[in-house]
């Protein structure tokens, strides 16, 4: 198993994330806890409680490598325009649902005591207004983007939208927060 060997090598904590995180996909934050990953990577009981306080933290810590994922997504992605980000943030939420609302705070207790979470959607959305470019005001866009692609992927997640309409749908929404609107008759309408 290649959670135990991690270990072996001696990054306890490092197997204890990925076994958070498998545990994670098939059963949810509720389905997490430190028993389990210790079970998982075949550690003694004692083990993580060098690395993890409780079970909160090792959600912290899944919910944090699950923001620098995002981020290196939004950075890898080729261009800079509303749509290639949108699809970039939509395709990570998607892809990882139960690691996306884990980052946003679902299964964690107490979020006020991990400011650690806080900072890491700052530098999410940061990214996202490195990104905007030139804009009047890139941090206030990236947060509007925020917004939308945060909601777009909660209601994708929730089953209040059609997977395979999302794309459809975030093409539109997008194209209209960035000003790049058709009305009905054909008239380009653009917020310059």
């Amino acid at each position: 198993m290649v959670l135990k060997r991690a270990y072996h090598h001696g990054d306890l904590r490092r197997a204890l994330v990925l076994a958070a995180r498998e545990v994670l996909v098939e059963r949810g934050p509720e389905g997490v806890s430190l028993r389990g990953a210790v079970a998982k990577v075949g550690a003694s009981t004692a083990a993580p409680y060098r690395h993890f306080r409780d079970k909160d933290a090792l959600l912290v810590a899944v919910a944090l490598e699950g923001h620098a994922e995002l981020r290196g997504t939004l950075r890898d992605c080729d261009a800079q325009t509303v749509t290639a980000l949108g699809h970039a943030y939509l395709g990570f939420a998607l892809e990882n649902p139960a690691l996306y609302r884990l980052m946003l705070g679902a299964g964690i207790g107490d979020r006020a005591a991990h400011p650690e979470l806080a900072e890491a959607h700052r530098e999410t959305c940061a990214v996202l207004a490195d990104r905007m470019g030139d804009r009047i005001d890139p941090g206030g866009f990236a947060t509007t983007l925020w917004c939308l692609l945060h909601g777009l992927a909660t209601l994708v997640i929730d089953g209040h939208v059609a997977r395979g309409s999302a794309l459809a749908e975030a093409e539109r929404s997008l194209a209209f927060l960035a000003g790049d609107v058709v009305s009905p008759a054909g008239v380009r309408i653009t917020s310059e």
